[in-house]
């Protein structure tokens, strides 16, 4: 498991896992419908579960077993990693704020790690397996929320997870400053091609993301939105 051959964006490897994201998504969400609601609650805290221990092992596993570099970067304080417990309390408890920020900001951050990863090394590497997995739980329970539970998206909820967003990054800069890290992608862009490397200089060019990403979360919020609020 200790591949050391570079990954390639849109290699098979990559469209292979994207397709693989894709096949697993439909069938969850397609199974999950037929549910009673006993069993959406059930496959839904189980799912809040399973990404859990996803999350507490994939940082044992970066913390002893294949650090990259220093202690200080392998905090979980990237905007996903930071974003796992929100999403368990979002499936475990259904909290608005949490559904909110989920749906909006979680598939929409996970969607673009699938896409442009910030990887190295590429399968069977175990960081290649552990990355894309648990990106794609986050975004399989970002879909899994509305498509499945039934939770509708109000106007509000978009600003809200917008203001949400920002106050973590308001958080999170502090910290890069102070450890010299780079958690949300504050000091540089992830990856070359990133959306961000149109946007500025950073950190400036979240501030310059703010109306593209309101007017994003107004569109996502059209096929789940909820009626007469």
């Amino acid at each position: 498991m200790a591949s050391t051959e570079p990954f390639i964006r849109w290699s098979d490897t990559h469209i292979c896992v994207l397709a693989a994201v894709i096949t697993a998504g439909i069938i969850l969400i397609l199974s999950g419908r037929r549910l009673s609601t006993t069993g959406k609650t059930q496959l839904s805290r189980a799912l809040a579960v399973l990404l859990g221990c996803t999350f507490i092992a994939e940082h044992i596993l970066n913390a002893c077993i294949m650090p990259y570099g220093e202690w200080i970067q392998n905090l979980p304080l990237h905007f996903c990693s930071a974003m796992a417990p929100v999403a368990c309390i979002a499936l475990w408890y259904r909290k608005r704020w949490a559904c909110s920020l989920v749906y909006f900001g979680v598939l929409a951050a996970s969607i673009q790690a699938l896409i442009t990863p910030t990887l190295q090394v590429d399968f069977p590497n175990i960081r290649f397996l552990t990355f894309f997995w648990s990106h794609s739980m986050l975004a399989l329970a970002a879909l899994l929320i509305p498509l499945v539970l039934g939770w509708r998206a109000r106007l509000k909820d978009t600003w809200r997870t917008v203001l949400y967003c920002d106050l973590y990054l308001l958080c999170v800069i502090p910290i890069n400053h102070l450890l010299g890290t780079n958690y949300g992608f504050t000091q540089y862009s992830p990856v070359k091609g990133c959306l961000l490397d149109y946007l500025g200089s950073a950190p400036w060019y979240y501030l310059w993301l703010q109306l593209p990403a309101l007017a994003l979360f107004c569109l996502m919020r059209l096929p789940v939105r909820e009626k007469h609020v």
